[in-house]
């Protein structure tokens, strides 16, 4: 684990609280939420590049005549992570001021949602 990255990534958060101008005593009481997102995405980040190679699909042998397939336990464990990182980030936007709230949750326009938009305008 390479702690400068998450000491980078702590500092980038609350640089975004500050930014934000969040008030001290709340930026304190987010403290734990700051640590544990900065060890998380780091930790993401090393799992994706270690990941790459290896296959989502894991195979296993349980005694001589039991076999088979299942999901990787590196790609759950990864998962799990993830799911975590993402409440910590819900959390930490929970006390952000609302306009920086509506900054940061912007939704990316995809193709399925240009798609449906165009069969909406082909219905009216």
């Amino acid at each position: 684990m390479d702690a400068k990255k998450i000491l980078k990534e702590h500092r980038r958060l609350k640089a975004l609280l500050k930014g934000a101008e969040v008030p001290p005593q709340r930026q304190a009481a987010l403290e734990a939420v700051i640590d544990n997102l900065a060890f998380m995405r780091t930790k993401l980040d090393e799992a994706r590049e270690e990941m790459q190679e290896e296959s989502l699909i894991d195979t296993y042998q349980n005694g001589e005549n039991q076999s088979g397939t299942r999901e990787s336990p590196y790609y759950k464990s990864y998962l799990n992570l993830w799911r975590g990182y993402l409440a910590g980030l819900e959390k930490l936007q929970a006390y952000l001021p609302k306009e920086a709230q509506e900054e940061t949750v912007k939704e990316p326009v995809t193709a399925l949602a240009k798609v449906i938009e165009m069969k909406k305008k082909a219905k009216a």
